[in-house]
């Protein structure tokens, strides 16, 4: 554990607090593998820290031998989504086909735009599918383990972390570099390397959360 005594009283955090926590946390990765728990926890004493410690030892040791020698990086990637919508549509009307409603009638008009809205978001699902998959496949070659989320909104395609064995660690930053410069039109953002915050398991019946703050860290 690495913790911090002091005897003033509990205040609220502050942006000074947390740029000192992040600058100790990039220090201590430097060495160790380390393990998160929730920011501006206060233990009475030592006995409090051994017991929370002897609590989720197996959580603990499970995580530490896991995700020894490896980070985390984060990736966003936005893309021009009103443009490829633009495109999609352009392309429906000129090969639109109008389901077998009786002309002129208002049933036919108001399918016709539901049935036009939902084929043109099932074609922009697969466009971004599809380029989500060609970046994945390429990012995968340099990590053990990933989570992607697909359009949290219309303009941010994926939503990404990875997780990133040490030795490996440039090789996943030149494969970004890669995928950047092929994809024109795209912005793409990198966050890292962070400890393996995403990638933490906890077996117990209790949840993660429960865990003590990000102030206190377990290192191997």
């Amino acid at each position: 554990m690495v913790v911090r005594e002091f005897s003033e009283p509990v205040r609220n955090v502050t942006k000074s607090d947390v740029l000192a926590h992040e600058e100790v946390i990039e220090r201590l990765m430097e060495y160790f593998t380390v393990l998160p728990v929730r920011f501006h926890t206060v233990f009475n004493g030592k006995d409090d820290i051994f017991s929370m410690m002897q609590s989720y030892y197996k959580d603990f040791r499970y995580n530490l031998d896991r995700l020894y020698n490896k980070v985390e990086f984060g990736i966003k990637v936005i893309w021009p989504a009103d443009k490829i919508k633009k495109s999609i549509r352009n392309s429906h009307k000129k090969s639109k086909h109008e389901m077998t409603i009786p002309d002129g009638s208002l049933n036919k008009k108001f399918m016709g735009k539901k049935l036009e809205k939902y084929r043109i978001n099932q074609e922009f699902e697969k466009k971004a599918d599809k380029f989500i998959n060609v970046m994945d496949i390429f990012f995968s070659k340099f990590a053990v383990e990933k989570k992607l989320k697909k359009l949290k909104t219309e303009n941010l395609l994926l939503d990404a972390v990875y997780l990133v064995e040490k030795d490996r660690y440039d090789d996943f930053k030149e494969a970004f570099k890669h995928i950047k410069n092929s994809h024109t039109g795209f912005k793409f953002l990198l966050s890292g390397p962070w400890p393996t915050y995403n990638f933490v398991i906890c077996q117990r019946k209790v949840t993660c959360s429960k865990i003590p703050s990000k102030k206190t860290y377990l290192i191997n």
